[in-house]
């Protein structure tokens, strides 16, 4: 059943981009690129206010990745990732990253405020003020600790 797995997975891969599939062949010798390229994915979306956002400029796997840009038969543009193993890897997110930035929906890309989880999420808010990526899970736990330490300064200042 893995190959109807992954052919489902390809599948709705390319309804979603309106783009064929790519091939990705991966060795062990690409797992510790796909690490710094997660880690660097992950600094990517934090906000510039978070202790742990990168000291600015751009993040080391991501600074120069092939891509080639071609004329579909429909006379759009279309970007093609490029590079082999985990650099095609990375070429394919910088390539969505840059779409997203263009439909100015990467500002919504962003990671979790509870320093325990850091989980990235896309905030599908109305405003785009979400900061967990669930309520339940992080953002009870912290409001309830916030509003507990209010109500302690304030018996402490009575």
């Amino acid at each position: 059943m893995r190959g109807g797995t992954e052919d489902l997975g390809k599948s709705l891969w390319s309804d979603a981009t309106r783009r064929p599939a790519p091939g990705i062949d991966l060795t062990a010798e690409d797992v510790q690129g796909l690490r710094d390229l997660r880690q660097d994915l992950n600094r990517l979306v934090q906000p510039p206010t978070s202790e742990s956002s990168p000291e600015g400029g751009p993040v080391t796997s991501l600074m120069t990745l092939p891509t080639a840009l071609r004329l579909d038969e429909h006379g759009r543009i279309q970007a093609e990732p490029r590079g082999t193993g985990w650099r095609q890897v990375a070429s394919l997110a910088l390539i969505e990253a840059y779409q997203a930035q263009c439909t100015d929906t990467l500002r919504r890309l962003k990671t979790c405020r509870n320093p325990r989880c850091a989980t990235s999420f896309y905030d599908r808010s109305r405003n785009s003020s979400g900061v967990w990526h669930d309520v339940r899970a992080c953002g009870n736990a912290a409001n309830l600790r916030n509003y507990r330490a209010r109500k302690r300064a304030g018996t402490e200042q009575a």
